[in-house]
């Protein structure tokens, strides 16, 4: 129950951070002010963080429902990707939380002047790189949720529906992050359907026992 519980924690986490996100939008200036706006930034970006790290334990300890079945494989290099995917999902993350709100700040309290231009170019260089970051980690966590869908198939342990489901949530993400600049909305929306096939998978494998393989 423990990878279960974990899974659908961390997806309930991000999925709870994403809906009170406030959406940044504008150039720097403007992204820098809707940041410095935000009471609640700081929680936000932990909720994120903390929900990445349960995530990836839950999907570590799904994988060993399907140790000794043909679905072993997908799921073991699927834990592998989540890894990677994880990884690279908390350097926009960890930017926004740390650099970024503290750019954010600075820009709010400074006079108009060089300190507040210094904080935009600052913010404005390092950012493309996270977003970098961000494209990446939507096409590795959509190559995950692939792999986690054809073990489940694969394992015939699990209900086809969540298995059928992951295939094509991992194939949405991962053609929206090809499709979509990484400065897009689009690109982020890649996140969506294989963090809510998380929720899906968290709430199954709690409801049910997997079937003798």
């Amino acid at each position: 129950m423990g990878a279960p519980l974990s899974l659908l924690a961390g997806a309930l986490l991000v999925v709870s951070a994403a809906a009170v996100h406030p959406h940044v939008e504008g150039d720097g200036p403007a992204q820098l002010s809707i940041m410095a706006a935000s009471a609640a930034w700081h929680a936000i970006h932990w909720a994120f963080l903390f929900g990445f790290v349960l995530c990836l334990a839950g999907l570590a300890g799904v994988a060993s429902r399907y140790r000794g079945t043909a679905g072993e494989p997908a799921a073991v290099t699927g834990t592998v990707v989540a890894a990677f995917a994880y990884a690279a999902w908390l350097v926009i993350v960890a930017f926004m939380a740390g650099s970024g709100a503290t750019l954010a700040d600075t820009y709010r309290q400074a006079d108009p002047g060089l300190t507040g231009t210094r904080a935009v170019f600052l913010y404005d260089m390092v950012r493309p790189f996270a977003l970098v970051a961000q494209r990446v980690a939507a096409f590795a966590l959509g190559i995950t949720t692939l792999l986690f869908g054809w073990a489940l198939l694969r394992s015939g342990r699990d209900p086809r529906w969540l298995g059928w489901m992951g295939l094509i949530a991992g194939f949405a993400g991962v053609a929206l992050a090809l499709a979509y600049s990484e400065a897009t909305r689009a690109d982020q929306v890649a996140f969506v359907l294989p963090v809510l096939w998380q929720v899906a998978a968290g709430v199954t494998f709690l409801a049910v026992r997997p079937a003798a393989g």
